[in-house]
């Protein structure tokens, strides 16, 4: 039998009041990707951790080619061959593609100055010998969303890694982009690495892995051949319990007046209206515009070429005043743009509707903490205590915070920018319930989403985006992947112009 090329035996790790991982037996070889899945909470992220040296296990012991090894930190886990990709990305934009693979690695002339040009001929030798077609003399910030996370990768590969853990690496890239990845990533596996492989879309799981393990509340439930399992059964591991397939929105009641009004963005040159009650779904390709449109509307940037209009009164181009006529506003960047990391998870679900919970200039901290407590719960956040920091929490568990952020503010118009992004499969149902539930009430809603399943599943009408525009837009009725591909692609328009 064929010794694993990682190996870890009864690994446990406690944190105050929570095992984050219980007594983990897992094996995984060279040459293959294995999948690592579980709900947020599960303890994924507290592993990858563990075997990248940023935490230390409580016990039990980490084997890499037979060999036990104690990582005290990532610097002994690069020299044992063990490199981390996380899902944000950490290159900087002002440094060349060999500068930012070197970094804090530099090379040196004889004098102890930076040799740029080793970097470039090093960083050429690596990006050929691992078919990642990137120009070492490129600058970062020049690059697309796909390219910077090849540098990501590049950097990783540049320790000579045997074991590659990468952390939702598609997590912004599109369809074509994410092919990319993954030719990348097949040629990776030719050469004998393992690749470990977090992420919580399942359909990339069934793409590109040979084995999934699934983690459950800390433990190992299983690890299981890709061949030997179904979508169904692998979101039944995940989450312990049947998870139904999302089902179409409900009517629209009828009478339901005009809340939101957008005009000039559409090409045909009429008003896109939004009515108490509605879902509207924004597809359209990565960098289509569809983020800039949800900026515009806030306030965030300005609203050149087109108006909104709240009741048919113009809407303040102020984003705090939007925020104030009940706009809400959802990111889609949360470690950039949504959570303010230091601060507890109470603080950071009722930052945008404080004025509720104050009285004579003073906090009402109980008050606070019973609200956010409850949003929470009907979230199924996962953490020890509401006082603990939101940058320990996993990317989904920060991502609840923030959609309770947005829903304290009892918003009448609610923008959700990728709301569900790097949430696992029983949170997304949890969510679209949330969502179904506020449209119900009659609040109304735009989603904007890179997976188009998730826009059929929740919308009633579908605007299509391409060039900041709206091109078209549609009844759900009828609608399927295949066709709102072709309309965000413009394929249809082209044929018709031909």
């Amino acid at each position: 039998m064929t010794m694993p090329l990682l190996q870890t035996r009864a690994l446990t790790r406690r944190f105050p009041g929570v095992v984050a991982l219980a007594n983990v037996d897992f094996a995984a070889d060279g040459g293959e990707v294995h999948a690592v899945c579980g709900a947020n909470g599960a303890g994924k992220s507290t592993l990858m951790n563990v075997l990248s040296g940023t935490i230390l296990p409580s016990s039990g012991s980490v084997s890499v080619a037979g060999q036990e090894v104690s990582f005290a930190s990532p610097a002994d886990a690069r020299a044992a061959g063990v490199s981390i990709v996380y899902q944000e990305f950490s290159s900087i934009p002002e440094l060349t593609v060999a500068d930012n693979i070197y970094l804090g690695r530099e090379f040196h002339g004889p004098l102890h100055t930076v040799d740029r040009r080793a970097a470039v001929r090093a960083a050429g030798v690596l990006l050929e010998r691992h078919g990642i077609a990137l120009d070492a003399n490129a600058m970062v910030g020049s690059l697309g969303v796909a390219d910077r996370q090849l540098v990501e990768l590049a950097r990783a590969l540049s320790t000579d890694a045997r074991i590659l853990i990468l952390d939702e690496p598609t997590a912004v890239l599109s369809i074509a982009e994410q092919e990319k990845l993954f030719g990348v990533i097949r040629s990776l596996r030719e050469k004998g690495l393992l690749v470990l492989y977090i992420s919580h879309r399942l359909e990339e799981i069934f793409e590109i892995a040979d084995r999934v393990s699934v983690m459950r509340d800390g433990a190992l439930v299983a690890t299981r051949a890709k061949a030997d399992l179904t979508e169904t059964e692998l979101v039944r591991l995940m989450t312990g319990r049947e998870v139904s397939a999302p089902h179409p929105p409900e009517p629209i009641p009828a009478g339901s007046r005009t809340v939101l009004t957008l005009s000039g963005l559409a090409t045909d040159g009429s008003a896109v209206e939004l009515r108490q009650g509605e879902i509207l779904g924004l597809a359209g390709l990565v960098g289509a515009g569809r983020t800039s449109i949800a900026h515009r509307i806030v306030g965030l940037r300005p609203r050149s070429g087109f108006t909104a209009a709240l009741d048919g009164a113009p809407l303040p181009d102020d984003p705090a005043r939007v925020l104030e006529a009940g706009v809400v506003y959802m990111t889609e960047d949360r470690k950039r743009d949504g959570i303010f990391g230091p601060l507890a998870i109470t603080s950071n679900a009722t930052a945008a509707a404080l004025k509720r919970f104050s009285s004579a200039g003073f906090l009402r901290l109980r008050r606070e903490r019973a609200a956010a407590g409850e949003m929470l719960r009907g979230l199924r956040l996962v953490a020890a205590s509401l006082d603990t920091p939101i940058a320990s929490l996993s990317g989904g568990n920060q991502q609840k915070v923030l959609f309770a952020r947005a829903l304290m503010t009892a918003p009448r118009v609610l923008i959700c920018d990728e709301p569900t992004r790097g949430v696992d499969v029983g949170a997304k149902e949890e969510i679209y319930g949330v969502l179904r539930r506020l449209a119900g009430e009659g609040v109304a809603i735009i989603v904007i989403s890179s997976e188009l399943n998730e826009v059929l599943a929740l919308s009633h009408r579908i605007a299509v985006v391409r060039d900041g525009r709206i091109t078209a837009t549609m009844d759900n009725a009828g609608l399927d992947e295949h066709s709102l591909t072709v309309a965000a692609t413009g394929v249809a328009l082209r044929s018709a112009q031909g």
